[in-house]
């Protein structure tokens, strides 16, 4: 169940993040082979849902991030925010500060985690950032899963709700 998994990730350090679309990839632990080979993080959320990086009180990143441009001057009804690559000025908040976001995690590493009974998770790391998503619906639905690379090299998923 979520508390095993949870415990495993207990000690993981930062690996990064990324986005497929509007989908937040949030990595930890190291890279490792899995059973073809590749190299890819121990663990992996693919979060689905409202998410956001906290530290004390101010938001270092959150979902909306990657709706919004990076540069205030853009005009935001005619940018379309699912193109990536671009140079930072046309760019999301998100793209941006994505690039340089491991540098809030150096030598930290994750003291707790867990899921609520209505499936938050919430991923405490040793230098006070906290990671947290938000179940926005009554109906259960995927909002999040974590692929964890097991002993065996397979990827073993755990999804909330499944």
């Amino acid at each position: 169940g979520y508390c095993m998994i949870t415990e495993k990730l207990v000690g993981s350090k930062f690996n990064g993040i990324f986005r497929c679309v509007d989908m937040l990839c949030f990595n930890l632990g190291e890279d490792v082979r899995d059973k073809n080979g590749a190299s890819v993080p121990e663990f992996s959320f693919h979060v689905q849902t409202q998410w956001r990086f906290v530290k004390e009180d101010e938001i270092l990143l959150a979902s909306r991030d990657i709706y919004v441009p990076y540069n205030t001057r853009i005009d935001e009804s005619e940018w379309m925010y699912d193109i990536v690559g671009r140079a930072d000025d046309e760019s999301s908040i998100f793209d941006v500060i994505q690039k340089s976001f491991h540098e809030h995690f150096l030598n930290a590493a994750v003291s707790s985690a867990r899921v609520s009974r209505v499936g938050d998770l919430q991923v405490t790391f040793s230098n006070g950032i906290v990671f947290e998503t938000f179940t926005p619906s009554m109906r259960k639905d995927e909002f999040w899963r974590l692929i964890y690379i097991g002993e065996n090299r397979e990827n073993e998923h755990f999804v909330v709700f499944e």
